[in-house]
């Protein structure tokens, strides 16, 4: 049944699948509960710990965890002010989709079938589980790195009842050059494989509130970015002349910039009709505009 996930995989775009178990993820918690006594939470994690760890919590017969891998890059633009991860039509959709063919694929061919999909908002570690099913190793930076693609990857899983044979996780991590610790804008990677996810401008530009002017000078570190930041990712040598997404669904219909003057004189009802379907919208027009003025005081 594998051998057939794979091949389905392949037929829909999807070139990386694998295998986690179902935990507990006991190792993991010991980290998890190093970071939340350092503080090293933002809010958007998972608030329970133990949904975390324990997979059955969420659904009790779950036997396998499907991880896939979804290649987004397409090159920088010159001339961008936003993560290259928000260029294309938002992920979540992308994504949710076809976790959703998978599952249904599986439904029809095992008999009693039951799945639940995730991307990005579940409750496990979904760059852990990357990591369990053998698709990537760690980046000091806490990225999970592909060999073809870098880490230049979204995550999205399936939690299934039905046993597949487990991967293995590489034994490698990246080679720890500590560029991305020089360049980091906020100073969020700490080496060691821990960042303090506070200090990292892909958070600050979407943390509600008016920001602190330590908070404020990170953004304005980064130099043009009002939602998210890829520094980390532009120099680490892991994702040098990596291969473009196979992904045809992330080569379309691509916005490269925001503009100040047309967000700031649109209703937030107007922004949604715009840009309602990208990933960069699902914090709201106010805080883009927020960020391009915190960047503006600047000079």
């Amino acid at each position: 049944m594998k051998e057939k996930l794979k091949n389905f995989c392949k037929s829909i775009g999807i070139e990386y699948v694998g295998i986690a178990s179902p935990g507990p993820y006991l190792e993991l918690q010991k980290i998890l509960e190093d970071r939340i006594n350092k503080g090293f939470y933002t809010g958007f994690e998972e608030k329970e710990l133990k949904k975390r760890i324990y997979p059955e919590i969420t659904m009790p017969d779950v036997k396998s965890i499907i991880v896939c891998l979804f290649p987004y890059y397409v090159g920088y633009s010159n001339d961008t002010n936003i993560s290259n991860y928000t260029y294309a039509r938002d992920y979540h959709l992308i994504v949710k989709e076809k976790l959703i063919n998978i599952g249904e694929f599986l439904r029809e061919n095992i008999e009693g079938f039951n799945y639940m999909a995730f991307v990005d908002t579940g409750p496990l570690v979904d760059r852990y589980l990357a990591y369990l099913a053998g698709l990537g190793f760690w980046g000091i930076n806490t990225h999970i790195i592909n060999d073809k693609y870098g880490s230049y990857v979204f995550i999205g899983y399936l939690m299934v009842d039905y046993e597949f044979e487990f991967d293995t996780p590489h034994d490698r991590t990246c080679i720890q050059c500590g560029s991305c610790i020089r360049n980091c804008p906020g100073g969020a990677i700490l080496g060691g494989f821990e960042i303090d996810p506070r200090r990292c401008v892909s958070y600050l530009t979407q943390k509600k509130g008016e920001l602190s002017e330590e908070e404020k000078g990170c953004i304005r570190n980064n130099g043009h970015s009002v939602f998210g930041c890829d520094i980390c990712q532009k120099v680490c040598p892991h994702n040098m002349n990596k291969e473009h997404t196979n992904m045809e669904e992330f080569k379309k219909d691509l916005i490269y910039k925001l503009n100040y003057d047309e967000l700031n004189s649109i209703s937030n009802k107007e922004f949604k009709r715009r840009y309602g379907d990208r990933a960069f919208s699902w914090r709201g027009r106010t805080i883009i505009v927020r960020n391009f003025e915190y960047l503006m005081d600047d000079k």
